[in-house]
């Protein structure tokens, strides 16, 4: 049977993942990017598994720090998204114009994220151009309990398939 490409890709974008801001590193190589394929794959341990394209100075600095910050993004707050398309790096309290706080561990808080979970990663599973990233979430907060998280399939971008 030859795959149907068309077919794949109509049915991996009806995949719904979360999006959310990828903080990792510390001091001067603190950065973030914007990852779209996120998700929680465990209760006990509290575990998330992300894919981070392999090639991204993400993927680099989650690699090296092990530890990250996912800023979760609000549902209608597509200029918090697409501000982290192309990584930004923190400095002096900003990424770019957006305030943030470095984590202890590593990463930053995003201020105008409405959660964030922080992450110490304990596997990363190296196949294909992205690779996944599973984390152990040991610190998280919440600055808005009413806020909705933004999924990429509202979106209308199509990252995946």
């Amino acid at each position: 049977m030859i795959l149907d490409k068309m077919a794949k890709n109509h049915t991996l974008r009806l995949l719904h993942y979360n999006v959310v801001i990828v903080t990792a590193g510390v001091g001067s190589d603190t950065m973030g990017a914007t990852v779209t394929f996120f998700i929680q794959s465990s209760f006990d341990p509290p575990l998330i598994t992300m894919a981070i394209k392999a090639d991204s100075r993400l993927y680099t600095t989650i690699c090296e720090h092990r530890y990250f910050i996912a800023n979760i993004v609000e549902r209608g707050n597509r200029d918090l998204a697409t501000a982290f398309f192309k990584p930004q790096f923190l400095t002096d309290g900003t990424f770019g114009r957006i305030p943030a706080q470095p984590h202890a561990a590593g990463g930053a808080i995003i201020e105008s994220a409405p959660a964030w979970l922080g992450c110490k990663v304990i596997n990363i599973v190296e196949e294909g151009d992205h690779h996944l990233v599973i984390g152990k979430i040991d610190a998280a907060g919440v600055s808005d309990e009413g806020a909705e998280a933004m999924c990429l399939s509202e979106t209308g971008w199509h990252y995946g398939g």
